[in-house]
């Protein structure tokens, strides 16, 4: 097996520590966990953990393939990771669906914007990924868990993703260039224009508008250059019209 990665998280996410030690701690007895999904903003940020062993635990989840999408050629395709994977390894995954599957097979979906992925292993016998994000990653459905509040609204913007990657020759080239935070933008322009302050969805949804408002307002704050790209793109994608 080759040498482990670097302690500190590579690229632009300060992990602030080992992240392999750190992460083999929080799995000690679990097949996987989101950490700090819906806190974007915070280090090292949103991130889906997980384990892959040689021989199930059976105390939790034991996952043996984990799919996500990447994008190659400007375009997305679907990604698989196992434990066959070659260690150690390091690269960006793009926006859509994770999916960690148990042997049964069972599995257990998330939905992300998109961001780095980390593994490598501790011995032979357990390796460890992290996919970390500067911007949400969240419940969707599965065997293990519940769904985080923001899931539907994430669910539905993905969709509407589909209809000018469908119809738009350069769509999907645009989606794929942009980076996770620029694309959280385009949602939160996106959403934040339906829960508009005195709207039905507001009113019907106060405490979701209000986290919505709170969440561009931050986004805005700390990275202009995101915000104004999320307005520019979700533009060039016609999806406010």
């Amino acid at each position: 097996m080759s040498g482990h990665m670097a302690t500190s998280w590579p690229g632009t996410v300060d992990w602030g520590g080992n992240w392999l030690a750190d992460t083999a701690s929080e799995l000690a007895h679990l097949g996987f966990e989101v950490r700090d999904g819906l806190l974007p903003g915070t280090a090292p940020g949103p991130r889906l953990l997980v384990a892959l062993r040689d021989a199930p635990t059976l105390e939790h989840f034991d996952p043996e393939e984990v799919t996500f999408w990447e994008v190659h050629l400007g375009r997305g395709r679907l990604a698989t990771l196992d434990r066959r994977s070659p260690l150690p390894h390091w690269q960006p995954f793009s926006w859509g669906r994770i999916q960690v599957a148990d042997r049964i097979p069972v599995t257990n979906q998330f939905l992300s914007f998109g961001g780095t992925l980390v593994v490598d292993a501790t011995d032979e016998h357990q390796m460890f990924a992290a996919f970390v994000s500067k911007a949400p990653i969240v419940r969707w459905a599965g065997h293990s868990q519940g769904v985080d509040p923001l899931v539907g609204e994430i669910g539905a913007f993905f969709a509407r993703l589909m209809i000018p990657i469908d119809y738009q020759p350069e769509a999907e080239t645009h989606i794929a260039q942009a980076d996770p935070e620029t694309l959280y933008s385009v949602f939160l322009h996106d959403v934040c224009r339906r829960f508009c302050p005195g709207g039905h969805l507001s009113e019907e949804y106060p405490e979701l508008a209000s986290g919505l408002g709170h969440e561009a307002s931050r986004l805005e704050h700390v990275n202009p250059a995101a915000w104004r790209a999320g307005a520019d793109l979700l533009a060039t994608l016609q999806l406010g019209e």
